[in-house]
C-alpha cells in the first residue's frame, strides 16, 4: 500500500469465489488482505486461500498504480492552484499623493494530503488585506480623468464647457486626457500667437460646431475676415469713385 493511503477497494464480481470458499477460509482470507494492504506481507501454506487471495492481489496492485499516478497530478494542480493564488495576490496599489507601492511580500505554502478522497488545501499568507484592495480601487477611481474639470481648471467658463461638451457630444468625439491635452496646447497657442484668449476661442468653436480645436482654424478664419474687409473696403473705394463721375453724392469733391 501506498504511504497515508487509507483505504482500498474490494470489487463485488470476486463473489463468486468468495460463496465457494469455506466460511473459515474466507475469515482467514479477508484477515490475510487486511495484513497486505497493512503492509504486513502476509504468507501462507493454505493453497486453497492462496488460490483465493492471488487475483485479489493484482487487482489490488493494479488500483495502486492507477492511485500513484492519480496523486502526481493532485499534487501538481495543488501547486499549481498555490501558485496562482500568489500571482494574483501580489497586488500594485496605485496613489497619486504617494510614491508608488508594490505589495509583493507573499508566502505561500502548498499542502497537499491524499488519501481515497483526495484533500488539497492551500494557506497563503500574505500582506495583502481587503482594505488595501479596497484602497487600490478607490483609488483608480478618484484619479480617473474629468475632461469637464480639466477644462474649468484650465480657466474655461462653466456655461462655455457645457455648450462645448454637448457640441462634442454630438460629433461623438471622445473627452480623454489625450484629446483635452491637445485642446489645451492649440489654445495656449491660440493665446500666444494670434492674441484671442481661450474663453473666445472656446466660444467661436461652438459658434462653428468644432467638435475639436486647432489654431490654425481661428488663424484661417482671421485670413478670412481680413479678406472680406478688403474686399469691402474695395468696393467702397469704387462706389465713392463711381458716384464722383457720374455726379453723386461726391461731386462736391470734383
Amino acid at each position: 500500500m501506498a504511504e497515508d493511503k487509507k483505504s482500498f477497494v474490494l470489487y463485488t464480481d470476486s463473489i463468486g469465489l468468495i460463496k465457494q470458499l469455506p466460511d473459515d477460509v474466507s475469515g482467514r482470507l479477508f484477515k490475510h488482505i487486511f495484513a497486505y494492504v497493512n503492509d504486513e506481507n502476509p504468507t501462507s501454506d493454505e493453497l486453497l486461500l492462496n488460490i483465493a487471495f492471488e487475483p485479489i492481489k493484482q487487482q489490488l496492485k493494479r488500483d495502486l498504480i492507477k492511485y500513484e499516478k492519480k496523486r502526481e497530478q493532485w499534487s501538481e494542480a495543488g501547486k499549481k492552484s498555490a501558485e496562482k493564488r500568489a500571482l494574483n495576490n501580489s497586488t500594485v496599489v496605485d496613489s497619486v499623493e504617494r510614491p508608488l507601492t508594490v505589495v509583493d511580500s507573499v508566502a505561500t505554502v502548498s499542502t497537499v494530503s491524499v488519501n481515497d478522497s483526495v484533500s488539497v488545501s492551500v494557506s497563503v499568507n500574505d500582506s495583502v488585506s481587503d482594505n488595501v484592495i479596497l484602497l487600490e480601487k478607490e483609488t483608480k477611481k478618484d484619479i480617473r480623468f474629468n475632461f469637464k474639470k480639466s477644462l474649468s481648471d484650465f480657466g474655461i467658463e462653466s456655461n462655455l464647457i457645457d455648450d462645448w461638451v454637448s457640441v462634442r457630444k454630438t460629433k461623438k468625439a471622445t473627452n480623454t486626457k489625450t484629446a483635452f491635452e491637445t485642446i489645451e496646447s492649440e489654445l495656449l497657442k491660440c493665446e500666444n500667437e494670434l492674441k484671442v484668449d481661450r474663453n473666445t476661442a472656446i466660444k467661436y468653436a461652438i459658434e462653428k460646431s468644432w467638435s475639436g480645436f486647432k489654431s490654425d482654424w481661428i488663424k484661417n478664419e482671421q485670413l478670412k475676415n481680413q479678406n472680406s474687409n478688403k474686399s469691402n473696403e474695395r468696393i467702397s473705394n469704387e462706389q465713392r469713385l463711381a458716384d464722383i463721375f457720374t455726379g453723386g453724392k461726391y461731386d462736391h469733391l470734383i
